[in-house]
């Protein structure tokens, strides 16, 4: 649900030198809160992709007779490195859920994101698993946040400028703590009591923020389309500087524990941190507790990003009407990376044929990719197929026009047949075919030397041209694939249809993902004119 709010928007420019001998000033005074005073809230924003009329999202779900996996995801545009993270950790988590699954019962994964931002500089993203049935059942949370400035997809602790600001923004967390829910330093749970302990203990062990502002009162300039100064602390001498993308994710490791990385902004303009009811036995009977942070408390531990993501979240461009889509962005494109995942390309050569629209189907079963190697002959004679296998997200790759051998062909021949099925290919389905696959796997310099297409080869070659067992098909598929692999299928036998749904269900089973053949090898892993055979990495 998308939370609403009037004309008022937290005014950026008010300024709070948070020192930590203030913080501790604070933290040392015993709170009062009298029995009709309610306790501290925050209004977190956050909100479902689907209220968004011009974004796109994508639902799946997985059933088979062991478990259930689902999950929802926004698609902002072809490739969006945004997308592809959401739906690379996804995958991590659907695969260490299949792989620890009970010998009983009926486990359950169901993954979902919801928004926490938008807009053209910033966009924010919290996904949450929920397991069920297995060990260690739960929910998860986990935030991302994206700046269009660098391309960068980035972690929660980039919102802040340097260790000493997250120090500071759990010290008024613990604050809240103290006041609202009368909690002293040693009941406060996990990092927040280690650091308002340590605080309080020793307050020169705690990094403070600097006691001069961090810019003028015009603060922010980036907040009204301008570009942000350079004025501001430097990070505390021996921090991490969050600003560096590759020092926040160090940070986040460090921090993983910390109520911090599952923050939202808060409708009021400043945090909204979420902790588990357990650990505030006075927040009563509710599902979550939402601390606030005042908006004059992140004045001096936002970094710019973090100004820019506040301004995304309260400010205009947040409205639904507003956010920045247009019909180019629609387009999935490549949103797994496989390096980090269990991935098998499946490959289906000599089609379309009779039995490919019973293969599809089969395919959809188990939301899974594949490659055709389609010859161009039959395209015309089946465009609907061709059509629908495009449309259903898989690739579709060059087989030349009727099978020939191109090693018997010269160089303008090979040329020539090659464009022909291209065209062949682009005419149904609006795309040129990435790769070639040559017939009976057959090549040399001639034929390296006619093509810029990228030559797909296999590492597993289920012999179903030979053997017509669906049995045989299906056990060789399984007993030989590994991450990376690519498996060679041909969709004009019926007997290699029948095996593909216990391929897909064993598989699935142990964590894999299909991908198609530009997805396996990445965008730099393939070279023009070259053999390959997978992307094996054992």
């Amino acid at each position: 649900m998308w939370l609403r709010y009037g004309p008022h928007v937290a005014d950026t420019s008010l300024r709070r030198n948070l020192t930590v001998s203030a913080a501790l000033g604070l933290l040392l005074v015993p709170g009062c809160h009298s029995a009709e005073q309610s306790l501290p809230y925050a209004e977190a924003i956050q909100f479902s992709p689907d209220t968004l009329e011009k974004l796109v999202t994508r639902t799946v779900a997985v059933q088979d007779d062991h478990s259930t996996v689902s999950y929802r995801y926004p698609i902002l545009g072809e490739s969006h490195p945004l997308t592809a993270e959401i739906r690379t950790g996804m995958a991590e988590r659907q695969t260490a859920f299949l792989e620890e699954l009970p010998d009983h019962g009926s486990p359950e994964l169901v993954q979902d994101v919801e928004l926490l931002a938008a807009s053209e500089d910033v966009i924010g993203a919290r996904t949450t698993a929920l397991t069920s049935g297995v060990r260690g059942a739960g929910t998860e949370t986990s935030t991302l946040w994206y700046d269009a400035g660098t391309g960068e997809v980035l972690p929660w602790t980039s919102l802040f400028r340097d260790e000493g600001s997250l120090e500071a923004a759990h010290l008024a967390v613990a604050q809240v703590l103290k006041d609202g829910y009368q909690l002293s330093v040693d009941q406060m749970p996990g990092l927040l009591g280690e650091i308002a302990t340590r605080a309080e203990a020793d307050p020169d062990s705690v990094s403070a923020v600097a006691s001069e502002p961090a810019a003028s009162p015009e603060a922010h300039p980036e907040e009204n389309g301008e570009e942000a100064g350079t004025d501001g602390a430097a990070p505390t001498a021996g921090d991490a500087d969050l600003t560096d993308p590759e020092q926040a994710w160090e940070a986040a490791e460090r921090w993983a524990a910390s109520p911090l990385a599952d923050l939202a902004f808060s409708t009021a303009g400043g945090l909204a941190v979420r902790l588990d009811p357990s650990d505030v036995p006075s927040a009563g009977r509710v599902s979550e507790v939402l601390l606030p942070v005042e908006p004059e408390e992140t004045e001096e531990v936002l970094s710019e990003l973090g100004y820019h993501a506040r301004s995304a979240a309260v400010g205009a461009n947040s409205d639904p009407e507003d956010f920045p889509l247009d019909g180019t962005l629609t387009a999935e494109g490549s949103s797994l990376d496989c390096e980090r995942l269990k991935c098998v390309a499946l490959t289906f050569d000599d089609g379309p044929g009779e039995h490919t629209e019973e293969l599809l189907d089969h395919l959809g079963e188990y939301d899974a990719r594949a490659t055709f190697y389609v010859m161009g002959s039959l395209v015309g004679e089946f465009p609907e197929i061709v059509e629908r296998t495009h449309a259903e997200g898989h690739e579709m790759g060059n087989h030349t026009w009727k099978h020939d051998d191109l090693t018997t062909l010269s160089a303008e021949g090979v040329a020539e047949d090659l464009k022909r099925t291209d065209e062949a290919i682009q005419e149904v389905t609006g795309v040129a075919p990435p790769t070639l696959r040559p017939p009976y796997g057959a090549m040399n310099s001639t034929v390296s030397d006619a093509t810029e297409h990228p030559i797909i080869l296999w590492d597993v070659d289920t012999m179903d041209w030979q053997n017509r067992d669906t049995g045989a098909v299906a056990k060789h598929a399984l007993d030989e694939s590994k991450p990376g692999s690519v498996v060679l299928f041909h969709d004009i036998h019926k007997s290699t249809v029948d095996a593909i749904p216990d391929v897909l269900e064993g598989m699935h089973a142990e964590g894999f993902h299909f991908v198609t053949v530009s997805e396996i090898f990445g965008e730099d892993g393939l070279k023009p004119g070259q053999p390959h055979t997978d992307a094996r990495v054992d």
